[in-house]
């Protein structure tokens, strides 16, 4: 066996025996579009002031048309290669996890004078997008992104922890659509890696939208042929993660839901269940895979939208000031939960978290706008953090 691949099993096999002792990881996620990643050193600083170890960098591209991705509106290689580099220097794990998004989403936009002619300019979600894998724009997404790594790593002066490069992120429709072609890009990605000599130093994950967790959503949607084409892709993976967005009052018994926020704990044991039904019901029984056969599960995304504890995911939509006052209440308990959750000791518990911080409701710290921030939800990032 060659070293790269040994140092790459021997980093899993150690993260695996961490499960019921070590306290994962909580990271930040960091999207930028063109130019985003400027200021490099001084987020970089800020996040290892408050204690974060890990940070998901996400450079975002515009998918204009079938299987069209517009590199000059997403940062360019220097950008995210620099922003790595910072990053793996000060001693972080590092996450790169490209983004689609429709160009509606894009400074410039012009809905009506613009030459934008494919239902793809304003659709609502990338989940939706039906990008090939193995396209050429596709492949060259992830050809390029490790490239990114290639050159973040090359101005490293010592070991780094294995940068986590997410194959694709929330594309649900594409992965139902055909599964096979995310074996075929798996296959693609790994001759990359080895290529460019990243053996060992990449990890090669999926970042699944939640929805994967819903059966009828995913998995039921495909014939037999394609759960055997998603079970072999998964089993291939270094690791897979899950924008984890599912009902944190799951654990509240119904009844007292009309009178009380869920506590701390019982957020906790929400996640907790939903991780033992995504293993059980989604990845054992419809997917056949053997526990053996799962990758590290890590939670590539986390926060608590406009729809609450109870639809954490819902992220639009106006409130009343009185509703905004509860809101924050909610969800500052959805990340006292998180904690709860990442510090208690369990096989099945994620490996990582990564909280999602743009968007309002999402950016508790107001990094991107501080009348955004709800210092409550940030205290309980902080002081799990520190280790309290």
């Amino acid at each position: 066996m060659k070293r790269p691949a040994l140092t790459a099993l021997l980093f899993l096999a150690a993260a695996a025996s961490a499960q019921t002792s070590a306290r994962p990881p909580l990271g930040a996620s960091w999207p930028a579009e063109k130019g985003g990643f400027a200021g490099a050193q001084a987020r970089v600083e800020e996040l290892k002031s408050l204690g974060f170890r890990q940070v998901s960098l996400v450079p975002t591209y515009a998918y204009p048309g079938l299987n069209r991705i517009d590199f000059a509106s997403g940062p360019d290689e220097d950008e995210v290669a620099g922003a790595a580099a910072l990053a793996l220097a000060d001693g972080f794990t590092v996450v790169l996890k490209p983004h689609l998004d429709p160009p509606a989403y894009f400074p410039g936009y012009d809905a009506y004078n613009g030459p934008q002619r494919s239902w793809r300019a304003d659709c609502p979600w990338r989940g939706f997008f039906d990008v090939d894998p193995m396209s050429e724009d596709y492949r060259g997404l992830i050809r390029l992104s490790l490239e990114e790594v290639s050159r973040a790593l090359a101005r490293q002066k010592g070991p780094v922890p294995p940068v986590r490069l997410e194959l694709g992120v929330e594309l649900m429709d594409s992965v139902v659509a055909a599964p096979g072609r995310w074996l075929d890009l798996l296959a693609f990605a790994r001759e990359e890696r080895r290529r460019l000599g990243l053996d060992g130093k990449v990890l090669l994950s999926h970042n699944f939208a939640h929805h994967i967790e819903i059966p009828e959503d995913v998995v039921l949607r495909l014939d037999p042929k394609g759960r055997k084409a998603l079970a072999r892709y998964i089993k291939g993976l270094d690791a897979l993660a899950l924008s984890q967005y599912m009902d944190l009052t799951a654990a509240t018994p119904a009844e007292e839901l009309k009178r009380r926020l869920p506590t701390a704990d019982e957020v906790a044991a929400a996640l907790a269940l939903h991780d033992a039904a995504f293993r059980r019901d989604v990845l054992e029984k419809l997917l056949g895979l053997r526990l053996s056969e799962i990758p590290p599960i890590h939670i590539g995304e986390f926060g608590v939208g406009r729809g609450g504890l109870k639809h954490p995911n819902v992220w639009a939509g106006d409130a009343s000031p009185e509703e905004e006052k509860a809101l924050d209440a909610e969800i500052a308990r959805g990340y006292e939960g998180l904690a709860r959750y990442l510090a208690t000791p369990s096989p099945t518990r994620a490996f990582s978290a990564t909280l999602w911080v743009t968007g309002k409701h999402y950016d508790v710290f107001g990094w991107q706008n501080s009348s955004y921030a709800i210092p409550a939800a940030a205290d309980a990032a902080k002081a799990y953090l520190s280790g309290r």
